[in-house]
């Protein structure tokens, strides 16, 4: 049997899961550069297998292990129903849009994942934000080499100024008698 605080959450995963998956599934249909739709792919793949495990641990009457399957190979559907709709969204909308997607899940299984109580199903969901993790990063990648994402370099003297130095830190044990607000030290 499974702790209630498990299955709770799994509970709202699944339900935040079915809306993802039909959202993704939009984009796909409207989608145009390939390496973008094998990302969808990938993406919508994972986490319709993270409803077949979350439902497999759920179900009191399983009694097969459970399993996190690797992330699927995209099947590049070439042939795939583009709609003629227009959503007013480009892929660079729709890539940054299923980026933060990948990422916040991979958030949420991580906490979650530390707040569960079986192992199994910790693990699993640990596994989980690992998959939504390296999806995250794919989108990155393909934001970068497209050319969407250029984030700013910090120069050399801005890193340099944001160096917090050890030695205005007060030295172990020098708190012990310190009254708050006061600010001396002993030097060393």
């Amino acid at each position: 049997m499974l702790n209630t605080v498990d299955v709770g959450l799994m509970a709202n995963h699944l339900d935040a899961h079915k809306g993802i998956i039909k959202r993704l599934e939009l984009y796909l249909n409207h989608a145009k550069n390939q390496q973008f739709i094998h990302t969808l792919e990938q993406q919508i793949g994972i986490l319709k297998n993270h409803v077949k495990v979350m439902n497999q641990l759920l179900d009191p009457n399983n009694t097969s292990p459970v399993t996190l399957p690797s992330i699927p190979q995209s099947t590049l559907n070439g042939g795939k129903q583009t709609s003629s709709v227009d959503i007013g969204l480009v892929d660079r909308d729709m890539a940054f849009d299923a980026h933060f997607t990948a990422n916040a899940m991979a958030k949420d299984n991580f906490v979650s994942s530390n707040d569960m109580k079986n192992q199994q199903v910790k693990q699993l969901h640990s596994g989980m934000a690992m998959q939504q993790s390296h999806i995250g990063n794919q989108y990155e990648m393909l934001a970068q080499q497209l050319g969407w994402l250029n984030p700013p370099q910090a120069t050399n003297l801005e890193q340099t100024n944001s160096i917090s130095p050890l030695n205005n830190t007060p030295p172990i044990g020098a708190m012990k008698n310190h009254k708050y607000g006061e600010q001396q030290y002993p030097q060393q």
